[in-house]
């Protein structure tokens, strides 16, 4: 390209720091662990970068950062990252030599350039006649975001000091990053609606707060600030100042003497307004509020116990109460009962929704005082709610528009704000309850599959019938485990074997779990493992021996570390069967036939430490590699008469394998 970013001051106008700040103005929404835009974002920066260069250039961009579409739609939500893959991709496209961090910037003198196509610059401009004006009066214009986009977690921002040369701002946001697009967006607004130049202070990488109200920072703003600070001179009453020359001198007016005012009559001017101490102890109240509530509830009571501040969401305490002069403040009123839990100051029946006082004004630090005084009105709705408060029209102010709002039905800003926030937590509610609901669940079906195999339970609830849940198996294994001298145990201490036993059945559920075979039952000091059932397979002979030699060896381990060796002997069957629940009460998957006894003489007829399998169970093992096998002879069988069994020793596939080689090369 033959022009860069670089190539037009008016659009980069410094180089920027590393990443510290957050958005401001920005519709941004918060939800779980993930920050997300609303397409108004990409909307502004498309517009400014489709007409300075082309629509070509952007769709290139849009490609490098792996966007599919070519389009945003402005109440849509997309991943914040996305404006950093833009910032990137615009380096290389069109801004050779440039920075992300430049590019960045870029896009936030975006947002501001395009504000007039989407009808925000009238609202950026009625926010006061100076830069200083402009940000104390950002949460205003995010409040009437708010309502055209819902789920935007808007940043806080307000002024800490003054001067000449500029201010320090505070800045909270719940989100860390992207310091390069909110220079560029205050500077914008600086240069086209105030005509001043702005500048940003290097300010330490780490926030002084962070907590659950986010992170909070502290800026310093550079810029020209003279006009602002005289005009706040003569608001003061100043008359002396230098560009005004010798004012007095001019005018033959003599000074009057100055009328002090008296808390009693600040209250009766402002009656529902607070007065309190530096220990955030409530002094007094307007005779208003004492006649919503009795004076004992108020006077004397500490004010976060009574009331917290919606807006801004600080706090409250009297650091951050002294430096909220020029900010609006929101307070809603509640009560301490018995010291623990909250009620609401009015009285309402115990089955309804608690209601809130809701109050706005602003906070004076009267230093003579020692107090700050919170000067408000409340905010009503209508008639109902008037009448609910136990006030009359007469009661509001004649000053205000607060008489025609509520004979007009219409609802305050922060009253519909309200609304939406407790819409909002019970929408959270509900979805934390569905939460909670999944996991029961979750638990509810891990404990049925331990008793019910999944697929039968599945049948089961589909509203099959118990006994149409059997089916015959043609092959499966079974194998028996019993602790042979868990009785000596038990007759020294039972809780001892107890223990003990918990301890091992533990160990070698954890070695179920690894292979594909199912836990029947525990029944007393016996375990009972199958394979091949309730789902088919052609390895269920090595699945249960495998399980067997395991068994063995963990126990031979937790032998070795316990004063007291258990010892196990093991039986392996492999034949026919049929299996399914039977009944309503307790269902347990129950498998029945010959194969199940056969199984249960293999263990009882087995010796401590060995694992006893019979002929067929033999016979298939084969088929698999590696298992050391040892000819026990001709034994008798209770029900089943002689019958040839065997040792099964190990498992050595490699062993295995060599031998299998030596046989090749020999033939």
């Amino acid at each position: 390209m033959k022009e860069t970013i670089k190539d037009r001051p008016h659009l980069l106008k410094r180089k920027s720091q590393p990443n510290r700040f957050l958005f401001i103005l920005l519709p941004t929404s918060l939800e779980s662990d993930l920050f997300e835009m609303y397409g108004l974002i990409f909307e502004t920066i498309g517009s400014i970068v489709q007409m300075e260069y082309g629509n070509d250039v952007w769709l290139s961009l849009l490609e490098k950062a792996g966007y599919q579409n070519t389009t945003f739609c402005t109440h849509s939500i997309y991943p914040e990252e996305l404006v950093m893959k833009l910032a990137g991709a615009a380096v290389t496209l069109i801004a050779d030599a440039s920075t992300a961090e430049e590019c960045l910037t870029y896009f936030g003198r975006c947002f501001i350039r395009a504000a007039g196509a989407f009808k925000y610059e009238t609202l950026i401009k009625s926010c006061g006649r100076f830069f200083c004006h402009f940000l104390s009066g950002i949460d205003s214009v995010h409040l009437h975001m708010k309502y055209r986009y819902p789920k935007m977690e808007h940043p806080f921002i307000y002024v800490l000091e003054e001067d000449d040369n500029g201010v320090v701002i505070h800045y909270r946001t719940f989100r860390n990053g992207f310091y390069p697009f909110l220079y560029g967006l205050l500077d914008q607004v600086a240069t086209d609606f105030y005509g001043i130049r702005l500048s940003m202070t290097a300010i330490s990488e780490n926030p002084y707060g962070c907590n659950d109200v986010g992170y909070q920072f502290r800026i310093r703003l550079n810029f020209d600030n003279r006009n602002y600070m005289a005009c706040k001179t003569i608001e003061k009453g100043a008359m002396a100042l230098e560009r005004k020359g010798n004012f007095l001198q001019s005018t033959n007016c003599r000074k009057e003497p100055s009328t002090e005012l008296s808390s009693r009559t600040l209250l009766k001017l402002f009656p529902f307004s607070l007065i309190f101490s530096q220990d955030l102890k409530i002094m007094s109240v307007g005779y208003l509020m004492k006649q919503i509530f009795s004076s004992r509830m108020l006077i004397g009571q500490i004010l976060p116990e009574v009331a917290r501040l919606r807006r801004p969401r600080l706090n409250l305490t009297w650091e951050n109460l002294v430096t909220l002069q020029r900010v609006a403040c929101e307070l809603e009123m509640t009560l301490v009962h018995n010291g623990s839990c909250k009620r609401p100051l009015l009285d309402t029946a115990s089955n309804e929704e608690p209601r809130r006082l809701l109050l706005r004004g602003e906070m004076r630090h009267i230093q003579d005082w020692q107090a700050i005084v919170y000067l408000c009105n409340p905010l009503i709705n209508d008639m109902e709610d008037l009448s609910d408060l136990g006030l009359a029209l007469n009661d509001l102010s004649l000053h205000g528009h607060g008489r025609e709002m509520v004979m007009a039905g219409k609802q305050h800003n922060s009253r519909l704000e309200d609304l939406y926030e407790r819409a909002e937590e019970k929408a959270n509610e509900l979805h934390r309850t569905h939460e909670l609901l999944d996991e029961w669940k979750r638990r509810g079906d891990e404990l049925l599959y331990s008793m019910i195999p999944q697929s039968i339970a599945e049948s089961l609830r589909r509203g099959k019938e118990p006994v149409d849940t059997c089916e015959a198996f043609d092959s499966i294994t079974v194998s028996f485990v019993e602790m042979t001298n868990i009785d000596d145990i038990m007759a020294k201490s039972a809780l001892e074997a107890v223990s003990y036993m918990n301890a091992i059945f533990s160990a070698l559920d954890k070695i179920m779990d690894q292979h594909n075979v199912y836990k029947v039952e525990t029944v007393g000091k016996v375990y009972m493992v199958v394979g091949g059932a309730p789902t088919r397979n052609d390895t269920h002979v090595k699945d249960v021996c495998m399980v067997a030699l395991e068994f063995r060896d963990v126990i031979n381990e937790l032998s070795v570390n316990s004063a007291t060796p258990v010892h196990i002997r093991i039986g392996v069957h492999s034949g026919s069967t049929v299996a399914g629940v039977l009944g309503r009460k307790q269902p347990r998957y129950c498998f029945f036939g010959d194969t199940v006894n056969t199984a249960a003489r293999m263990q009882t007829t087995s010796l401590p430490g060995k694992i006893h399998i019979s002929r067929p169970s033999y016979n298939l093992l084969q088929c698999f590699v590696g298992f050391i096998c040892e000819m026990r002879g001709t034994i008798m069988i209770k029900g089943k008469g002689e019958m040839e069994t065997h040792w099964l020793l190990r498992y050595h596939p490699l062993q295995d394998r060599l031998l299998h080689d030596d046989d090749c090369r020999a033939t």
